[in-house]
């Protein structure tokens, strides 16, 4: 985080696929644009709030939160805290998408010729 007397903006860089933070008393984190990442808190306690949302999360320690929009959603600590942000998944392309739909629909051996049928 910057300095007092830095005043730069801070936004975190959402191009991780796993970041750990370790969070001071009152400290913040804005997290731009993270649908979909996973923020887990691993010790203290943690607030999350969204741009645009009435709701405020607090996460215990083991309690793990899915960013549900876009936008700025700040991270603060309660107490000394350690933090994760992480990806739920990544993003199939349309080959995957459809491979995995028939997968579902005829079953694994509908897309692999290896196989014969038998599961």
């Amino acid at each position: 985080m910057p300095l007092q007397d830095d005043v730069r903006e801070y936004t975190m860089d959402m191009t991780r696929l796993h970041t750990k933070y370790r969070l001071n008393p009152y400290e913040g984190l804005p997290l731009e644009d993270a649908r979909g990442r996973v923020v887990t808190c691993v010790a203290g306690v943690a607030w999350l709030t969204m741009e645009g949302d009435t709701r405020d999360v607090v996460l215990a320690p083991g309690e793990s939160f899915t960013i549900d929009r876009d936008g700025l959603t700040l991270l603060a600590a309660q107490q000394p805290s350690v933090v994760t942000v992480s990806v739920a998944r990544r993003a199939q392309s349309w080959w995957q998408r459809a491979v995995a739909a028939l997968a579902r629909v005829y079953g694994p051996a509908a897309i692999r010729a290896e196989r014969t049928g038998v599961y």
